[in-house]
């Protein structure tokens, strides 16, 4: 391999080991480091006492340790991981390949949830500590059921879409910013729409295919209670506080 070849490869090593300790800052407010997985070469045979307690004082039933998820958050949980190092993709095969655990997904063992809160990293995980419970997705899939019959409701929703998307003729269909809040009148920004887009004028951002649409600050900020719960509307003021905090 030739020098600039090298110098390039480490160039680029040297930039994605920047860019995760970036996005952790960003997210977090602090500094985590990547884990060094080459440390854990054995299956995890038990969790850590406190996190067996805090699981215990909190209702959370732990994961198997014979399962990989279980593996996964043994882990996370260690003293000398929890708060201070996070697992990305490459980690994540290699934790699993040390211990001789094959998965063709091997990050998303890291990914589902544990009944444990994680740090807000990007494409990374580490869980938060001291311990805080996270059982929201837990909670909300117990007891799931609609009463309307199945086959009623979805034909409801086809419908609609077929009535005010797919039968309108193309002649019908106008060109609309995607954007409103923005002056920017190129191609970047507009989209063939149909009229029902016209009810939601200047009141909601839309993706190009009128699939995903958000509200704009006009209609979010009165109407915040119906769009975001308490909860998610203080993670919305912490992200911003620490956004401007220089402003």
């Amino acid at each position: 391999m030739n020098r600039a070849k090298i110098i390039s490869l480490s160039s680029a090593q040297t930039l994605k080991e920047k860019r995760v300790k970036c996005i952790a800052d960003l997210n977090v407010g602090m500094q985590t480091s990547v884990i060094n997985v080459g440390l854990y070469t054995k299956v995890f045979t038990e969790y850590p006492p406190d996190l067996i307690t805090f699981a215990e004082t909190n209702n959370i039933s732990l994961i198997p340790l014979k399962s990989m998820r279980g593996q996964a958050l043994a882990l996370m949980s260690q003293p000398e991981v929890r708060g201070q190092k996070h697992i990305g993709r490459d980690e994540a095969v290699e934790f699993f390949r040390s211990i001789q655990r094959g998965t063709k997904d091997a990050i998303q063992q890291f990914n589902k949830t544990t009944g444990f809160k994680r740090m807000n990293i990007r494409g990374c995980y580490c869980l938060q500590y001291p311990f805080e419970p996270d059982t929201t997705d837990i909670e909300k899939r117990k007891g799931v059921s609609i009463s309307a019959d199945k086959n009623s409701s979805v034909n409801s929703i086809k419908e609609w879409f077929k009535k005010y998307i797919v039968d309108v003729p193309n002649d019908e269909w106008q060109v609309g910013h995607l954007d409103p809040t923005i002056n920017d009148a190129s191609e970047n920004n507009l989209a063939y729409q149909p009229p029902i887009q016209g009810k939601f004028r200047d009141r909601f951002k839309f993706d190009r295919s009128f699939i995903k649409m958000w509200p704009t600050a006009a209609e979010l900020i009165p109407k915040i209670d119906s769009f975001y719960t308490e909860d998610e509307q203080r993670t919305i003021l912490e992200a911003l506080k620490q956004k401007f905090k220089d402003s």
